[in-house]
């Protein structure tokens, strides 16, 4: 493992015991990258529910024993690796950031023989503008710049517009052990549309189920009366004090009647309710459903860009 790295460098994946010092390790990146530091080792251990840290990440320590380098991994079902690298600037970045893709294309390589049988297999990174060492080391190692997402947030401080709920739809929350498979089926047919992404699974729309303060009360259903259908989903989770909308979807036999636009107001006007000021979500900017867009109206503005990096490990059969 550590051939990838200089000689100096040791590394071990992390546990949940350093929820602390990636917390702070990630403050520092976003000082470094000019943006305020904003992690929580709150946030971090949402992040590692349901993850194999053992597996899917690695701490890098430089000779002083200080944490030089982190990165974490999403694997979907061995077809789409995605990772997630920050290395701190220093005099031995740039191997670094090397050593890091390298670890990742050897783990997916180890791995792809798990992966269904002629799907296309890839592996993508994301990185924020500012991030231009990362970017321009991906393009050297033949990743391509395929997709611009927005970290975008909404201020609070202004009551929310009620919600104005299409005919015949209205909304509860999620009921844990009663919606569990119907949130699954509609949150994936809502998904379908969404670029490049492969199916998810029953077990990891359940994750955060598992965390240690979900609040099912944030997961909001919206429900036809007629049939009992779920027509969409808004997730949403308070994280740090700071309003998180994670998932919005609708399907689409209920599409184009101002659905997502209600659910996302009723999410904004629950969190005021409760104290909120901030909330936020994460997006691609040339969704294919025009989600940017929605969220602009919602009163949602962009913050940051990140790049989304592809390379291709297999093509997939025709």
């Amino acid at each position: 493992m550590d051939s990838f790295f200089p000689p100096h460098f040791t590394t071990r994946p992390p546990t949940l015991d350093d929820a602390d010092l990636v917390a702070a390790f990630m403050n520092a990146y976003q000082t470094a990258q000019g943006e305020p530091p904003d992690m929580t080792p709150e946030e971090v251990r949402r992040d590692w529910v349901g993850a194999d840290l053992a597996e899917g990440a690695l701490l890098v320590f430089d000779a002083a024993g200080d944490l030089a380098a982190f990165v974490d991994t999403i694997n979907r079902r061995y077809v789409q690796l995605t990772l997630y690298i920050f290395v701190l600037p220093q005099a031995d970045a740039d191997q670094l950031w090397r050593g890091l893709i390298r670890w990742g294309e050897a783990w997916l390589a180890e791995r792809m023989h798990l992966a269904p049988a002629g799907e296309r297999i890839t592996i993508q990174h994301f990185q924020v503008a500012s991030e231009v060492r990362g970017r321009g080391i991906l393009e050297e190692m033949g990743y391509v710049n395929v997709r611009t997402h927005y970290v975008m947030a909404a201020h609070l401080g202004e009551p929310v517009p009620a919600p104005a709920w299409p005919d015949g739809l209205g909304v509860r929350s999620f009921v844990p052990g009663q919606d569990d498979r119907a949130l699954f089926e509609a949150g994936e047919e809502a998904f379908q549309d969404i670029w490049n992404r492969p199916p998810s699974t029953f077990e990891r729309w359940m994750e955060p189920t598992h965390e240690p303060n979900f609040d099912p009360t944030l997961w909001f259903l919206a429900i036809d009366e007629e049939s009992g259908a779920v027509a969409a989903v808004c997730l949403c989770a308070l994280v740090a004090g700071r309003g998180e909308v994670d998932v919005v979807g609708v399907r689409r036999p209920w599409r184009k009647r101002g659905l997502g636009l209600a659910l996302l107001r009723h999410a904004l006007g629950e969190f005021q309710r409760r104290g909120v000021r901030e909330a936020g979500l994460n997006v691609d900017g040339s969704s294919l459903t025009g989600a940017p867009r929605l969220y602009g109206r919602a009163g949602f503005t962009i913050t940051k860009s990140v790049f989304r990096f592809e390379k291709e490990v297999r093509a997939g059969e025709k």
